[in-house]
């Protein structure tokens, strides 16, 4: 005849049970779950810690994105959030600094891993080189501002002149 008994290895207990001991049902009751909390607690707080923010409350722009997004959370303005477009615009901003850790659109991937600035500045389409607001693109025409020239095709080129 076989037996069950515990065993106390430092802080862990082992207990062994014999196949008789597994025989008869369970006689524990477990406490019904509680609901998953979302992004607002029962209590009304946020809760920077919800899977549901993506890790937005973290990272370089966190400190940002919480003050954003509590500013929209308690807002009293109509429409919701009115009051908050400076949080906004500086947590927009941040996101720019970091498009690799903030651009979710294309994976997190950028093709310019090097200069996180590169993507504001106009692109001379000759050499793929940003160039400066007031210095003109090879083409002769001023660059615009926070935009990237689109390439022209050497047709297009000969058309142009």
């Amino acid at each position: 005849m076989s037996f069950s008994f515990c065993k106390q290895f430092g802080k862990d207990k082992v207990i062994f049970v014999t196949k008789e001991d597994h025989a008869t049902p369970s006689t524990i009751e477990l406490p019904a779950p509680e609901p998953a909390e979302g992004v607002i607690t029962k209590d009304g707080n946020i809760n920077w810690s919800c899977p549901c923010l993506g890790g937005m409350a973290t990272g370089p722009c966190g400190v940002d994105f919480r003050e954003a997004f509590s500013c929209f959370q308690y807002s009293k303005a109509e429409p919701k959030g009115s009051d908050c477009f400076e949080a906004f615009t500086k947590m927009r901003d941040c996101f720019q600094l970091y498009p690799t850790v903030y651009n979710k659109a294309n994976g997190g991937i950028d093709d310019d891993d090097d200069d996180p600035l590169a993507d504001a500045l106009p692109v001379d389409t000759s050499s793929e080189v940003p160039v400066k607001e007031d210095q003109p693109a090879e083409s002769g025409a001023p660059a615009p501002p926070a935009e990237v020239v689109p390439s022209q095709t050497s047709s297009a080129v000969e058309k142009a002149q």
